[in-house]
């Protein structure tokens, strides 16, 4: 068995200035729920920068209203995805605080429609003329939407973008904007058959509650051959935030001559061995999932994402072991876009 690791940059591990942050929260918690009552938020956002900056310089956060404590504080990626993992190890290690709420992503905000502005670039936007033109694209069961306000002729093209995204973020919330929204333009005419931002929930809705399967299986054709995929599609970075790190398990077996198993039975074994697989590395939940399987060319390369600081890869070996069919190897890489998955997922 040969197990391999491509070079892939991942920042500096987070977890001991996580823990930092909350040994100062813990002593000083105090300070920043005083300030908040006394409606001094920026103070208590300046508290916070240093402690937060030392995570990650690229994290936002901010304080917000919260449904059942005094407020909430929102530690988020701003929409990086490197980060999500990051922001969601922060919230696993908050402790317990009757007064305030923590939360690793951007909440949906309807209020932000009705009496909102967003000052940028010296213009007022008004929140509540935001339109979206929508369209529905049922192969990758996403939104692709081009956002329009009348004053985004006055504005450049990143400032249009920084509108559109803190009214999608309003309208569905910062993970539900990953989990529904493919592409995204800016346009400086309305588009045809637009609706309100605010009401861009109720297509992701109409979307969500049609569904497609938590499984899927797709044929096709390789450079070896035909190949068989069973992809679960359910499942992805807006799920398993902690799962930043892709492993592909390769499992090779005798081949007929179009590259496919010439046992049929063999399908047995493959699922015998990824619950196996999974169970080696702790089961499934936030820090591993498993995603499928692509068969085909004399080989079963079956993927699973799992979170890199915390999931020992290695931990496989005996199980691959246990393949009598033929060789196995693995490949491991950090890729919190899932990036090697993208193909079988749209």
């Amino acid at each position: 068995m040969g197990f391999f690791r491509r070079k892939t940059a991942r920042a500096v591990d987070p977890r001991p200035a996580i823990a930092d942050f909350w040994s100062w929260w813990a002593a000083h918690r105090g300070d920043v729920v005083k300030a908040v009552d006394e409606d001094r938020t920026d103070d208590a956002l300046r508290m916070l920068q240093p402690l937060v900056a030392a995570i990650d310089a690229r994290l936002s956060w901010q304080i917000v209203g919260s449904r059942g404590k005094r407020f909430a504080l929102v530690v988020s990626s701003a929409g990086e995805s490197d980060l999500r993992s990051v922001a969601e190890r922060w919230l696993l290690a908050a402790p317990d605080d009757g007064d305030v709420e923590f939360l690793s992503s951007r909440q949906r905000d309807p209020a932000v429609f009705e009496s909102s502005t967003l000052k940028v670039d010296d213009y007022d936007f008004d929140m509540s003329e935001l339109e979206v033109g929508a369209r529905v694209d049922t192969a990758s069961n996403k939104v692709d939407v081009a956002v329009y306000h009348p004053l985004f002729t006055l504005v450049d093209h990143d400032h249009r973008l920084q509108v559109a995204f803190v009214g999608l973020d309003a309208a569905l919330g910062e993970t539900g904007v990953e989990r529904w929204i493919g592409s995204v333009d800016v346009s400086v005419d309305k588009p045809l058959d637009s609706i309100a931002m605010a009401s861009l929930s109720e297509v992701v809705d109409q979307l969500g509650s049609a569904g497609s399967g938590e499984w899927a299986a797709m044929e096709g054709r390789g450079p070896r051959g035909p190949v068989f995929a069973i992809i679960r599609r359910a499942v992805g970075r807006h799920t398993h935030p902690l799962a930043d790190t892709h492993i592909a398990v390769v499992l090779e077996y005798d081949a007929a001559g179009n590259g496919m198993p010439s046992d049929p039975s063999i399908s047995n074994d493959i699922e015998e061995l990824e619950g196996k697989v999974v169970d080696a590395w702790g089961g499934e939940g936030p820090r591993v999932v498993h995603v499928g399987h692509v068969t085909g060319g004399g080989q079963v390369v079956a993927h699973f994402y799992v979170d890199g600081l915390e999931v020992d890869a290695d931990a496989v070996r005996p199980v691959l072991s246990g393949w009598s069919r033929g060789k196995t190897s693995t490949a491991k890489s950090h890729d919190p876009q899932w990036e090697h998955v993208a193909p079988f997922m749209r």
